[in-house]
């Protein structure tokens, strides 16, 4: 029954799209036409989809996307591999880069070199075209770098991503399974975006016994259910297993998804053209609003209130500074104490290593000494990586809160001063915070990037050295030449994670910077353009104002009329997706 409601329901919501199309284009809101025909209106039209894969790194994403596909399409390895994000598709094979200036053709045998590397900064992401029973024609599947890598495609991933998939597949290490910054991720992104079509994947359980399995299954959906708020579909797997076709768990993962995808097809389609069309909607009105308003003034009066208006702006873009003066203000406080800190440390250990050599026997300082300097380091360092994410996280939330209030103040503002209001307000100031939220939200990646630098070979460099300098020595020569290479690694050490703290709180200070001035002129740029085509309105139709205001208001009862039908279709699809779960 709803098949044929379907096909009804998709010629209404695609004929509205073309409708709100064409009227913001009239109207010279070309982003919004341009975003409308270009990208939701063939989602609609043609059932496109969107599969995204999350995870950690190093949690199995490309392992499993493979034994999705049963191919070997993307590269796996013990280091993090995918480090752009990929898109998926049917196809024959074709490679793209998709870069910020356009499209770039490449070999396909060059695929692997391209995301398993920083790409150029314009480079937003990679598509792949592969023949495979899981891909239907519509369906884009998505391998992402790790959730927890502080990266710009990190931001796209949580911020750009994460809000619009149809279906997201999120990928668990059995071994170590729900770690708090996954769980912070799933509370912050997942919930808060109400995504009921969530997948978790459990992989990497062929490292443990069935015991083990199933003890570490239990835990998952447990704390899942008190996280989610509902039964959570968890499947426990070995994507390796699977590639060699031995694990039917693993089968009854892909026939599961796929059966979804199949079913829930039409439905998720029409879903995220009616939320879209909403979305737009609202923004061309709220735009509408300030010009109507517009033509009710006298020209000198409208003359002065647009200055009012560029005069309130610029105060706003003056307020970025102060913001910029804060974030260097406190990055400069969170370095200095991270390096008092590191000095600490390294004056404490280098006091207790000599003790502990002196009491240690020369066999157990020649075996021992390289990995207890390295994990006394490690574990020192784990826990300073985490405090300086969670200062880093501070940080990220004030900014945000300034720049959003600063932002919603100015526009509110703004709105006042042009005695605009529309029907439905719907401003997009808070989404500034999208754009800078990934950072609050993966400061805690600073301590496996740490922790990383550290196995990496800061201090397992000592190892060698220790191991070359004592062979052959009498005891009391051992001690002391330990205890000599044992203070040069420590010291060595410290001032390479002493620049590695600066070098990443730095970079995060940066990003977070770039965000407030980013935020800033498109907040001037939104309401400037706005402004510029109030002016020009006016001069074109300076001889009949009330001609141009029935038009508006015409045009704005068109968007109202629109509205309705959006929301009218909504509710349509709401019985049917009930129906459907039943």
């Amino acid at each position: 029954m709803f098949e044929m409601n379907s096909e009804k329901l998709t010629e209404q919501v695609a004929d509205t799209l073309r409708e709100l199309a064409d009227l913001a284009a009239n109207a010279g809101m070309t982003t919004i036409a341009k975003e409308i025909r270009e990208e939701r209106l063939p989602a609609v039209l043609e059932g496109k989809m969107t599969m995204v894969v999350l995870g950690e790194f190093n949690h199995g994403k490309s392992t499993a996307i493979n034994a999705l596909l049963q191919l070997d399409t993307l590269p796996t390895g013990i280091t993090p591999t995918t480090s752009v994000i990929t898109h998926i598709m049917k196809g024959d094979g074709d490679v793209r880069l998709i870069t910020q200036d356009g499209v770039i053709e490449v070999p396909k045998a060059e695929f692997g070199e391209h995301v398993t590397e920083d790409g150029a900064d314009n480079l937003r992401y990679v598509e792949i075209e592969v023949e495979s029973p899981f891909l239907f024609d519509g369906l884009i599947l998505v391998d992402t770098p790790g959730v927890n890598d502080i990266s710009k495609q990190r931001v796209e991933i949580t911020y750009g991503y994460v809000p619009r998939a149809d279906v997201i597949v999120y990928v668990l290490d059995s071994t170590q399974a729900l770690k708090r910054s996954e769980i912070q991720f799933i509370q912050s992104r997942l919930i808060k975006n109400q995504h009921d079509r969530v997948f978790f994947l459990l992989g990497k359980t062929d490292a443990l016994s069935p015991d083990e399995v199933e003890e570490i299954v239990e835990h998952v959906r447990s704390k899942l259910d008190r996280i989610m708020g509902e039964d959570m579909p968890v499947f426990p797997v070995s994507a390796r297993k699977a590639m060699k076709g031995q694990d039917p768990g693993f089968d009854l993962f892909r026939d599961a998804v796929s059966k979804y995808l199949h079913e829930q097809r039409a439905e998720i389609v029409l879903e995220g053209g009616i939320r879209t069309g909403l979305r737009l909607a609202s923004v061309v009105d709220q735009s509408l609003a300030i010009e109507e308003t517009a033509l009710t003034l006298e020209s000198d009066e409208l003359a002065r209130r647009i200055e009012s208006v560029r005069g309130r702006l610029d105060k706003s873009r003056s307020m970025i500074s102060e913001n910029v003066e804060l974030i260097e203000k406190r990055t400069a406080e969170i370095l200095a104490a991270t390096r008092d800190n590191v000095a600490t440390f390294t004056r404490d250990f280098s006091a207790a290593l000599p003790r502990e050599i002196e009491r240690s026997s020369a066999d157990d300082v020649k075996r021992f000494l390289p990995d207890f300097i390295h994990d006394t380091f490690k574990d020192w360092l784990e826990a300073e990586g985490t405090h300086v994410a969670m200062k880093l996280e501070l940080l990220a939330e004030e900014i945000i809160t300034i720049t959003n209030r600063n932002a919603n103040e100015a526009m509110s503002e703004v709105l006042n001063e042009l005695g605009a209001r529309s029907r439905d307000l719907d401003l997009d100031v808070d989404t500034f915070g999208y754009d800078i939220g990934v950072f609050a939200l993966g400061a805690i990646g600073v301590t496996v990037a740490f922790s990383n630098l550290v196995v990496g070979g800061l201090l397992t460099l000592a190892a060698p050295v220790l191991a070359f300098a004592l062979k052959g020595k009498v005891e009391s020569v051992i001690r002391e030449r330990a205890t000599e290479q044992g203070l040069s690694a420590v010291s060595n050490a410290a001032k390479k994670v002493e620049e590695e703290f600066d070098r990443i709180v730095n970079e995060f200070a940066s990003r977070l910077t770039q965000f407030v001035e980013d935020s800033g002129d498109r907040l001037y740029r939104q309401v400037a353009d706005a402004l510029d085509r109030v002016v020009a309105s006016r001069q074109r139709h300076n001889t009949d104002n009330g001609e141009l205001g029935e038009e508006l208001v015409a045009v704005r009862a068109q968007v109202s009329e629109l509205k309705e039908k959006f929301a009218t279709a909504a509710r349509e699809l709401a019985p049917a997706e009930e129906a459907t779960s039943v």
